[in-house]
């Protein structure tokens, strides 16, 4: 009779290893984006946000070094801690996928504050490759009993974090595809895009 192989080992559910594939390809569109010219970045569409596009960028690499230090620590120690269960709001926007536009106020740590292009570029890349490295680590961290704390959410574990930096990321590169939009769409009726209030 062979053995049973040990917890950690076991690979991650298709579920899990799709939302850290979901993530990747955020995170190489978000790269993408890093990359373009420097006044698509700096483009504001006021009516859509008051954040142009490399703000919300920067907003998601500050997010998502939070996201994988909080995975970091469930996979140290895997045991239930003292944080809270997930509370009403996080579980709604983590099973809906949603999160509505203008309610929620960032919290000073996560505010942009004009990270230079290739800075911004080489932040991505560095938590591309943070969450690549985790691959090897799903199963375990799928299993594990931990949980970090989410400022508005509750205590999220490995699995609810990875589905919070999928919806997070969907949230922002969303109103940056409807900045985008808005400004081609200016551009078409002849209506300037530059000079537009930056906040």
């Amino acid at each position: 009779m062979t053995s049973s192989p040990a917890e950690g080992s076991r690979p991650a559910s298709a579920g899990v290893t799709r939302a850290h594939a979901r993530a990747l390809r955020q995170l190489a569109l978000m790269a993408e984006l890093a990359q373009g010219p420097a006044p698509q970045l700096a483009a504001r569409a006021p009516a859509v946000s008051g954040w142009s596009i490399a703000e919300h960028l920067e907003h998601l690499v500050l997010a998502d070094r939070a996201v994988l230090k909080g995975i970091g620590r469930i996979l140290d120690d895997p045991r239930p801690d003292a944080a809270p269960d997930t509370n009403l709001l996080g579980r709604v926007v983590l099973a809906t996928g949603f999160m509505p536009r203008g309610r929620a106020r960032t919290a000073a740590a996560y505010e942009p504050a004009a990270m230079p292009q290739a800075a911004l570029h080489a932040a991505i890349l560095e938590i591309d490759r943070g969450l690549r490295d985790l691959a090897p680590r799903l199963g375990e961290l799928e299993r594990s009993g931990g949980r970090a704390r989410h400022l508005r959410f509750g205590g999220l574990g490995g699995r609810q974090w990875l589905r919070f930096l999928f919806v997070h990321h969907h949230h922002h590169l969303k109103i940056v595809r409807d900045i985008r939009r808005q400004r081609r769409a200016r551009r078409a009726r002849g209506l300037p895009t530059a000079g537009l209030p930056s906040r």
